[in-house]
């Protein structure tokens, strides 16, 4: 099979060892959940998680029966929790494979149950709690009994506890409320509760990680601050997008540029096209929005609508472009550097989107 150079992805797999173990002193009492959902952020599933595990992660966390399974099938053995409630359908299959999956009553807990007798085993789950979210989970005040019926099921091996805080990052006050609901449920469970209590996700780390079994780290682990703290400065961006040009011609002033001609010349200048667009996750929203390039360590904009699979740049007539030369449309190029904040800005959009957005038909390449 041809290699696809035309554009890429690379991860710096260093920089994923140093922000987990930056997360683990900021709560060197709790375990590591590596959230290897969604292709790892966009990182890269398998990749991501070896490192991670090699790194300190003791669980990793995902958020479909599928993306475990996948995980599995690479040859990981480590513990994996299914975050998301899976389809009672989809029961089997995570016994099969020993992923522990959240549930949020007892018919899920039961299916879970039916799975696991099938295999002569217990299936593992977790009970997931709405303490304010409310997203998914069973609320505080059923817990209690909810837990005692599935605990009597045989086919079932109850692990553990955990809720998800909806304002770590930005209010602590909410976020607290949470933490006090889960923590008051605990004491009320005493020894009948689950070995596992977890709730601090990546922004809770510093400040409301105590007694939480895990940080369950997601978009820190890849670099990427979970809030305006100014401690998150230290983190190191993993990932890289890159492409090749694919073609560069000299135009004169008011020439159309892309579809609808949504964007005319302001001069003479150099057209650049560039082989990626929406299709590989560049979205289109940053079309018309100020969206910038790196060529040879210079910012150039992007211009006219973005494509499916090409983009435009303007460069000034005089600027002497190497044909060869790599497009970063994400990450560092000399001192300049375009970052995930950037482009969700301009696309009024978070920076998890920008990442989490890019194709799997873009290659990874994996450094260090």
């Amino acid at each position: 099979m041809m290699e696809d150079r035309r554009a890429w992805v690379e991860v710096d797999l260093d920089a994923i060892a140093w922000n987990l173990k930056f997360l683990k002193k900021l709560a060197p009492k709790s375990q590591i959940m590596a959230i290897i959902k969604a292709n790892a952020y966009g990182h890269g599933a398998e990749a991501v998680a070896k490192a991670a595990l090699a790194n300190g992660a003791s669980w990793l966390g995902v958020a479909t029966v599928e993306e475990g399974i996948s995980l599995r099938e690479a040859g990981i053995a480590a513990p994996i929790l299914v975050l998301g409630v899976a389809p009672e359908v989809e029961a089997p299959l995570a016994a099969k494979w020993n992923l522990s999956v959240a549930f949020t009553d007892l018919k899920g807990a039961e299916a879970l149950s039916r799975a696991g007798k099938a295999l002569g085993k217990k299936a593992s789950g977790q009970l997931k709690i709405d303490t304010g979210m409310h997203r998914i989970g069973v609320f505080p005040y059923k817990v209690e009994d909810l837990l005692e019926a599935c605990q009597s099921l045989d086919g079932l091996k109850v692990d553990g506890l955990f809720t998800h805080l909806a304002t770590a990052d930005c209010d602590e006050k909410l976020a607290q409320m949470q933490v006090i609901k889960m923590k008051e449920i605990v004491d009320k469970l005493g020894k009948k509760s689950p070995p596992l209590v977890h709730w601090a996700n990546s922004a809770a780390a510093p400040y409301l990680a105590e007694g939480s079994s895990f940080i369950r780290a997601g978009i820190a682990l890849y670099g990427l601050r979970p809030s305006q703290d100014s401690l998150w400065e230290n983190l190191k961006p993993a990932l890289s997008l890159k492409a090749s040009i694919s073609r560069i011609i000299t135009l004169g002033k008011n020439e159309p540029i892309g579809y609808g001609a949504s964007y005319y010349t302001k001069g003479p200048c150099q057209i650049v096209t560039v082989p990626i667009g929406y299709g590989d996750g560049y979205t289109r929203r940053l079309s018309h929005k100020g969206a910038e390039v790196l060529i040879m360590g210079q910012r150039f904009p992007v211009v006219g609508n973005i494509c499916m699979d090409q983009l435009m740049v303007e460069v000034p007539l005089e600027f002497s472009l190497d044909p060869e030369a790599e497009v970063v449309l994400l990450g560092k190029q000399g001192n300049e550097e375009i970052s995930a904040e950037e482009l969700a800005k301009k696309s009024d959009t978070i920076h998890y989107e920008i990442v989490t957005a890019l194709s799997t038909r873009l290659k990874r390449i994996y450094t260090n």
